[in-house]
């Protein structure tokens, strides 16, 4: 006998002291923005304001654009599950937490895990002070001049591309975003790895196989990644991985292949090899920050994980919208044909030519920000600026990229595709951090530049040859897959590809 002499009481007794004294664990920071006497919304036993994110019925973007979209305080407070995190909505404010105060928040929140030591030495996992001692070795992979270097490798994978969209044109309806990410899978691995990954040529190329099963919709990897975001302290306790060990070793294989390739024949190709080489080749660097396995590694798998699903999905969200909106295809695609007849071929000069290519990706990136969300950690106590709140060392903070992008007093008729936005007169009214789908200041997307160089190519060498139109198939209105941490459509984005008369590129 526990209690009574009944044992079915019994249970239901011990069940509800524990449900009790669970729930008094999770709800003991509850009052926490409250004490501060900073708005925020009531939280939900045990899942705090996540739980829609839990259940994976919402996307992390879409829900912080939902509260973003419920004050107008220019900053709120919310609970993961149990912990108090700062949301940021006014630009100001993110101007300061990304720029001016930017050494107080030089960390992201995402989690560090030490059982994987490939994804911790990644730039985007990576702590300082080592975060900014590689990043500033990297940094010079992407001047204008190694870019310009690049391009013709990224117009020869241009046009292996379009002749395969041509050999498929017969098809109904094509899948804009596998289309995009095998040519972006080719690319980087040319530009990163310097190797032919021919997912274009070989529908089971192993690197597209990476990419598919790092970016899959599973159950298991929505669970991990996610967990990487909003239980940053239970993924090294749990040993939570957001890649395979055989995608790690495959990886690492490649990378070391690649190495040894080049070094035996001296040969240098301008591009990330290179410059990975050259820091290996810095004893004094080396021995100051252990750059050695996996931390040498890790610049190439960043630059190949971060790189190909965010070009993939900006070309594909790029096509998705321009397949709904025939007038703004036809304008671009004259650009395009105009620009390259006046520079004599695809080159660097005639791609800055391009303004309205630009502002139709501008656009995109606006509407379809491909991390939906910044996240940052308070590095020590700091007062908000023209407040009387501090908030506190280890306190995470979010800034809701997809609440910025559609807010109406931003950006007005938010949920219309308007490229006219980015025009040369219209980009002096906007606010400034108000638009920051690379993020911003130290910590930005070091690839950016090169991102939206292969991003554009590919739009050329593909609008160029093919128009794209809407199928029975194509989803409208948009729906968000809800286990992908980075947006992506539920069913894809499937489309017709017509050819064109007349080559441009």
């Amino acid at each position: 006998m526990l209690l009574t002499s009944y044992l079915p009481l019994d249970t239901f007794l011990l069940l509800s002291v524990f449900t009790l004294l669970l729930y008094k664990y999770f709800s003991r920071n509850y009052d926490h923005w409250e004490k501060k006497n900073v708005f925020f919304f009531k939280p939900t036993p045990f899942f705090g304001n996540i739980l829609d994110i839990s259940l994976f019925r919402t996307t992390i973007g879409e829900h912080l654009a939902k509260l973003y979209n419920q004050t107008t305080e220019p900053f709120f407070g919310i609970f993961v599950f149990d912990k108090p995190h700062l949301i940021i909505k006014s630009p100001e404010l993110v101007k300061t937490i990304l720029v001016r105060d930017f050494n107080n928040f030089d960390d992201r929140g995402v989690a560090s895990p030490h059982h994987d030591p490939l994804v911790k030495n990644m730039l985007f996992f990576n702590k300082n002070p080592e975060w900014k001692n590689v990043r500033v070795k990297m940094t010079p992979v992407f001047t204008t001049g190694k870019l310009k270097g690049m391009i013709p490798l990224i117009n020869d994978i241009g046009e292996t591309l379009t002749k395969y969209i041509a050999q498929k044109t017969s098809n109904l309806s094509l899948e804009a975003k596998e289309i995009s990410a095998k040519y972006t899978t080719d690319v980087i691995a040319k530009c990163a790895f310097g190797i032919n990954a021919n997912s274009l040529k070989n529908e089971d190329a192993e690197f597209r196989n990476l990419g598919r099963r790092f970016f899959d919709f599973r159950w298991s990897n929505a669970i991990q990644q996610t967990s990487y975001f909003l239980l940053p302290g239970l993924v090294n306790v749990l040993k939570l991985r957001v890649m395979d060990k055989k995608d790690s070793n495959f990886l690492r294989e490649t990378f070391w292949q690649t190495i040894k390739l080049r070094q035996e024949n001296n040969s240098k190709a301008k591009d990330l090899i290179d410059a990975i080489i050259a820091m290996k080749e810095n004893k004094e660097f080396c021995k100051n920050f252990n750059f050695e396995g996996d931390k040498v590694v890790a610049q190439a798998a960043q630059f190949f994980i971060a790189g190909f699903e965010t070009t993939s999905a900006t070309m594909a969200f790029t096509l998705y919208e321009l397949c709904l909106q025939p007038q703004i295809q036809s304008k671009v695609r004259t650009e395009i044909m105009t620009c390259v007849k006046e520079h004599n071929g695809l080159t660097y000069e005639a791609l800055q030519d391009m303004k309205y290519l630009n502002m139709c990706v501008c656009e995109t990136l606006r509407k379809y920000p491909v991390l939906p969300f910044l996240d940052r950690t308070c590095k020590e106590d700091y007062k908000l600026p023209n407040s009387n709140v501090v908030i506190e060392k280890g306190t995470p903070v979010f800034i809701p990229m997809f609440g910025l992008h559609y807010d109406p007093q931003y950006f007005p008729n938010p949920q219309k595709y308007d490229p006219e936005r980015f025009s040369d007169e219209n980009m002096q009214n906007i606010t400034p951090f108000s638009y920051i789908p690379f993020g911003e200041g130290p910590r930005n997307c070091i690839g950016e530049r090169f991102g939206l160089i292969s991003t554009k190519l590919g739009l050329i060498h593909v609008l160029s040859n093919f128009e794209v139109e809407r199928s029975s198939d194509t989803p409208v209105p948009l729906e968000f897959e809800p286990k992908s941490f980075v947006l992506a459509s539920k069913v894809g984005l499937p489309m017709k590809f017509k050819k064109v008369m007349t080559s441009a590129a």
